[in-house]
């Protein structure tokens, strides 16, 4: 057996290969899950519950104000005067100790407008796209990144550190045994 190979099977066998496998499948399989659980209303998906949406003016001299889709009715009976039609193009703002919100205007007609806000605090992220009218929203497309898809991970992540575990060993042995053929 070449000596590449012979290095190749100790490397995949190591011990300390299975922790660095594991926590590199787990930052590249968290954010997949988040993009494999993405929604779009064309194709009659439901938006997700942490859908949020921009509106102006905002309270107590913020630039804007936020809130959760689900909460769309509520915000225009106690103020009919809010606009979902951002006048800057974009914007943001800090909430509390970990929670920031920004918003992006992506295009603007004379009566609506294509909006992605970006919505993230201390346990979830989340990106929510729509048209506004003064009046309305009309929810596009929104991604949520959860804690959940954390542990629907580690499936995967265990499954694949155990089998390149696996392989360098069962190469081990054959590095082994192409050794010992050699040797008589």
């Amino acid at each position: 057996m070449s000596r590449s190979v012979r290095l190749l099977a100790s490397i995949l066998d190591a011990k300390w290969l299975l922790p660095i496998t594991f926590i590199a499948v787990m930052i590249a399989v968290v954010p997949l899950m988040s993009r494999l659980d993405e929604r779009r209303v064309d194709r009659g998906d439901s938006p997700h519950a942490l859908f949020f949406v921009v509106w102006q003016p905002g309270a107590a001299g913020e630039p804007f104000g936020f809130s959760r889709l689900a909460d769309h009715a509520r915000i225009m009976a106690s103020a009919p005067v809010r606009s979902f039609m951002m006048e800057q193009p974009s914007g943001r703002i800090e909430s509390g100790k970990a929670t920031v919100v920004s918003y992006k205007v992506l295009s603007s007609g004379a009566s609506e407008q294509y909006i992605e806000v970006a919505y993230a605090d201390d346990t979830y992220s989340s990106w929510s796209r729509y048209r506004a009218t003064r009046s309305e929203v009309t929810p596009v497309f929104s991604r949520v990144m959860d804690p959940a898809h954390l542990f629907m991970t580690l499936p995967v992540a265990l499954g694949f550190a155990a089998a390149i575990h696996a392989m360098g060993a069962w190469l081990r042995r054959r590095v082994a045994r192409a050794g010992t053929r050699e040797a008589r």
